[in-house]
């Protein structure tokens, strides 16, 4: 079993500039309150806690995409875009 790594607040701070403060799958405007850690391969997946496998996410995206991959996700989001324009139109 691989040891926990420790990522520092120093750190997630440097993901967020880097990500110019928006989320890094919807473009939303992040700040203290909606911020969230997302593991870009999921933990549940195979991935690493480590900082190459993290980026920073509006935590409502992050709880809707849960353990899913971002393809998954986004393919979900699609269906349920063409769903709902279909029924509305």
């Amino acid at each position: 079993m691989a040891r926990p790594t420790t990522v520092t607040a120093r750190q997630i701070l440097g993901l967020v500039e880097k990500q110019d403060y928006r989320c890094a799958i919807s473009g939303r405007v992040l700040t203290p309150e909606t911020a969230s850690i997302d593991h870009i391969v999921p933990l549940g997946r195979g991935g690493e806690h480590t900082l190459a496998n993290l980026w920073i996410v509006d935590y409502q995206v992050n709880a809707a995409k849960g353990t899913m991959t971002t393809e998954e996700f986004v393919a979900m989001c699609r269906e349920v875009a063409e769903h709902t324009r279909e029924r509305v139109a």
